[in-house]
């Protein structure tokens, strides 16, 4: 059995291998150059009329919350936002129907501040031309007598809106004696 050798000679692949660069080297070079593509214009109409572009750019939607306790609050929202009502039986007893607008609730905590006092702190995520009607259990986001604070805030914990429920205002003017 004889043994065979192959021997190649450096200087015979290298113009292989320069050409092999070149190609690659290329390939990478026309993936990242990119040239507009040209529309060829169309001969003008007689009622067509040149216009000028002075300014464009994406508007940045600031997300909005409602809060809905009872139906007249259910439909006024939906009424307000130009939503249809999702077919879903509110029971304003037992849960409140939160609104977001330009937002996706992802995650929602509750905690107490005070003995009459809560927190309720809702995560979400801006999406632009985007809403949603999230259903929470009143027994666990208000309280019968106290204030119920509701703070929105974005993955970064920036707060981006916060209001309260309830509190002294209320109670104020539920003591004052009727004539």
């Amino acid at each position: 059995m004889g043994k065979r050798m192959f021997v190649v000679e450096a200087r015979r692949l290298l113009p292989l291998l320069f050409l092999l660069v070149l190609l690659v080297s290329l390939s990478i070079y026309d993936t990242f150059r990119t040239s507009p593509t040209v529309a060829p214009r169309e001969v003008a109409t007689g009622n067509e009329v040149n216009f000028t572009i002075a300014d464009k750019g994406e508007r940045k939607e600031r997300p909005i919350f409602r809060l809905a306790e009872d139906p007249e609050g259910w439909a006024e929202v939906a009424n307000a936002w130009g939503i249809a009502l999702p077919q879903y039986p509110f029971q304003p007893r037992h849960e409140v129907a939160l609104f977001a607008l330009h937002a996706e609730v992802q995650d929602v905590q509750v905690a107490a501040t005070g003995e009459q006092d809560l927190e309720v702190r809702v995560k979400v995520g801006t999406k632009r031309d985007h809403f949603q009607v999230v259903m929470l259990p009143v027994k666990d986001v208000l309280l019968e007598s106290g204030q119920t604070t509701w703070t929105f805030a974005d993955r970064r914990g920036a707060v981006l809106e916060q209001f309260t429920v309830g509190g002294k205002e209320e109670a104020a003017a539920e003591q004052v004696p009727k004539k």
